[in-house]
């Protein structure tokens, strides 16, 4: 599915859940107009076709005790460069 593949619809459940992807599906219907069986349908056809690829959590690490650590490695070949 590509942009043209998108309705008025599709592309409001996407500004719907752009901010809050927690939404339950009877939320977002409630706001673009349809049953909650009707977004959980549209949604799961965006997640097939690649437009929605994701979810996310975003943490505010100063607001926890420890912070949030992770490993990053980085393999370089100084020779590309």
């Amino acid at each position: 599915m590509n942009s043209e593949g998108l309705d008025k619809l599709d592309y409001a459940i996407l500004h719907v859940i752009k901010d809050n992807a927690r939404m339950s599906y009877s939320e977002i219907g409630e706001q673009v107009g349809i049953s909650r069986v009707a977004v959980k349908n549209r949604m799961d056809a965006l997640e097939k076709n690649g437009v929605i690829q994701g979810y996310k959590t975003v943490i505010d690490d100063t607001k926890t005790p420890e912070g949030v650590s992770f490993i990053l490695d980085v393999e370089i070949y100084p020779e590309k460069y």
